[in-house]
């Protein structure tokens, strides 16, 4: 949360305090201040608290102790009703003469931001325009600053006069935790939810703000109850955290936020049916030099909208859209445009089911403080409408990020430390319209095979409109479960067009009626599963009844990529490969060392996903690697060390 803005400029003064205490023989009081301040830097604004709540106790006018003591405040949790009152103290405290300084204004500039986040919105506004008088006219950047805030403020009187009318409720204790809950995401069929908790974990470590490192974890749904949450793999960083940003419609692709030695990057793990890649680096034009932090994408994966600083936006961070080329890789990015993106930081994009409809955090347009949440809807000319504020509840005086839309348009998760019903920190839940709205969306499921297993990389799902013959979507099945899941408005006649490179077409139609269409208590609708049948020379079928040791790479005479299984990764190499891979074939392993100074350990190399699928199977029945998944080979070509890298 972004709440106080000037303590880098009275940092130096709090640092000259703290000599004024050593000169006056309080040694003791001198450290108890400067580990408050370390612990305050670190962001362990409940240590700090305590320290600096010795130090008001000791000497109640320290102007300085005690905007530091409501700084903490601001920065804790619905703290903003206890900051104000250290800010006041201080400014009370403060010699008349020094009201100008850098902490004079900072305490005047704190009181009015903390009256903001309490939604006495009257009440800030009337210190910010007390404030704006005694900034020098060229300090224009301080007056548009405060300007800004006084544009919020009203913003908020309008909107909570004005409140959305809705429900919400906690998913509870089998997903929320004691510490925060954050970031949902939701499958299309809603059976699965993936979420970032700070919540303690043999997986992660205390850091110096005294949280735990955040981590990844999943539940799935059983009727109308979720699973108690679990971590999602123990292959994630150990130290430092790893937060979900989105998730495919189809469940299969969970894409990451990274805050890594290259910078702030979006990657990438895909499922294979049992398990989780690594996560893998999305590639150029995706992530670049300069920080991208989040993803979404649409229902059938062609089109991705991210968040980018790179230069020739608009200011800050900006959302971007980037469309899949017919040979799988990404076009160059196009930038939203101004009426979507702002001089101020634009985040957290979401894409609703529909392909159409944006949801995304932004401090600009008609935010009531901080981020609010948006939505915006492509119009028939490919430009996005006019951005409209949610309203309150939903968006605070505070920072609102990360409202993730169901297929139910009047249904969403969120998450939340408001709300009395809260477990501890922030809690995940469902936002529910106290009107619904009528739904025209249907979940369908469907699976793709092939005759003797041959490989479906190129197999692609053709969705037409029947009446109109447009082209509404193109959905590709998982390569190794031919699992797919599809999102199709209803009341409408499709025409679906099975196609790959040696396979024969299939053609179906398929209607979908109003009842097809999603809700609650049957959320997804099955598809007729199709089978491909071949029309070139079929390769050998591999059986589950093959020992891994006599499985051997196919020759490459198609577009179809070759995998391995990856086994282990370890910080330093294996010495007897015989003990460490025993059960397996070594002749088959290869160890790749790679940048990050980690060696990984890959077994075979395999023709198509789900031959490599049936050799992982073989490879957990024989070995201990229950860690092992499937990667393209070519990945190892950015992993590996190359002679470069040692120069």
């Amino acid at each position: 949360m972004k709440k106080t803005v000037f303590f880098a400029c009275v940092f130096i003064y709090i640092i000259i305090q703290t000599t004024v205490y050593s000169q006056s023989n309080k040694k003791e009081l001198s450290k108890i201040y400067s580990e408050a301040v370390a612990y305050a830097e670190d962001k362990n604004y409940h240590e700090a608290i305590s320290l600096l709540k010795r130090l008001v106790s000791e000497d109640p006018e320290r102007p300085e102790v005690l905007y530091y003591l409501g700084y903490c405040y601001l920065n804790c949790t619905n703290g903003a009703d206890s900051a104000v009152i250290f800010f006041q103290r201080g400014l009370m405290v403060l010699p008349e003469a020094d009201r100008n300084s850098s902490l004079g204004v900072d305490l005047q500039y704190s009181v009015a931001k903390s009256y903001h986040l309490q939604m006495k919105f009257d009440q800030a506004i009337d210190e910010f325009e007390k404030l704006l008088l005694i900034i020098p006219d060229e300090d224009v950047e301080m007056q548009d600053r405060i300007k800004r805030e006084i544009e919020t403020c009203s913003n908020g009187k309008e909107l909570v006069n004005k409140p959305v009318k809705l429900e919400v409720v906690n998913l509870g204790d089998a997903i929320n935790s004691g510490d925060d809950d954050h970031s949902p995401l939701i499958s299309a069929d809603g059976e699965l939810i993936f979420y970032t908790t700070r919540r303690e974990s043999e997986y992660n470590e205390l850091l110096p703000d005294g949280q735990y490192s955040e981590k990844i974890f999943y539940s799935k749904k059983t009727g109308d109850k979720w699973t108690k949450g679990d971590i999602i793999s123990k292959l994630f960083r150990k130290d430092g955290h790893e937060s979900c940003v989105a998730l495919s419609a189809d469940g299969q692709e969970l894409y990451l936020y990274r805050n890594d030695i290259e910078g702030r990057n979006l990657y990438v793990c895909l499922y294979d049916g049992s398990s989780w890649s690594e996560p893998t680096k999305l590639p150029k034009p995706i992530n670049s030099i300069y920080d991208e932090t989040h993803v979404t994408l649409s229902p059938d994966k062609s089109v991705m909208y991210f968040t980018s600083s790179r230069p020739g936006g608009y200011g800050g961070l900006d959302i971007y859209e980037v469309r899949r080329l017919p040979d799988g890789k990404w076009a160059s990015p196009k930038n939203l445009g101004s009426e979507v993106n702002t001089k101020y930081d634009e985040e957290t994009p979401m894409l609703h089911p529909d392909g159409r409809t944006l949801y995304f955090a932004s401090e600009g347009h008609n935010c009531m403080g901080g981020f609010d949440i948006f939505i915006s809807r492509i119009q028939p000319d490919s430009i996005w409408s006019k951005p409209v504020n949610m309203g309150y509840p939903i968006n605070t005086p505070d920072d609102d990020f990360f409202f993730v839309p169901t297929v139910s348009y009047n249904q969403a998760y969120y998450a939340s430390s408001r709300f009395e019903d809260n477990h501890g920190g922030m809690d995940i839940y469902l936002v529910q319209y106290e009107e619904p709205v009528e739904n025209r969306l249907a979940v369908l499921k469907g699976t793709i095979q092939s005759e003797n297993d041959a490989p479906i990389e190129t197999v692609r799902v053709f969705v037409f409109e029947k009446e109109s013959g447009d082209l509404v979507g193109q959905y590709c099945p998982h390569a190794g479960t031919g699992k797919y899941v599809m999102i199709l408005e209803a009341e409408k006649i499709y025409e679906l067009k099975y196609s790959g490179e040696g396979f024969e077409d299939y053609v179906a139609n398929l209607p979908v009626t109003r009842n097809m269409t999603y809700s609650n208590l049957q959320a997804a609708k099955k598809v007729d599963d199709v089978t491909m049948a071949s029309i070139v020379k079929e390769e050998p079928k591999q059986t589950t009844d093959v020992a891994v040791s006599d499985v051997k790479p196919l020759d490459a005479n198609d577009d179809i990529p070759y995998y391995t299984v990856q086994i282990l990764t370890l910080n330093k190499p294996v010495i007897s490969w015989e003990d460490a891979f025993k059960g397996l074939d070594t002749t088959l392993v290869k160890e790749y060392k790679c940048k990050n100074s980690m060696y990984r350990y890959a077994y075979g190399l395999f023709k198509g996903y789900k031959a490599t699928l049936k050799v992982k199977e073989e490879v957990l029945k024989v070995s201990p690697f229950s860690d092992s998944f499937i990667r393209d080979v070519k990945q190892y070509d950015d992993l590996i060390e190359t002679a470069d890298d040692k120069k």
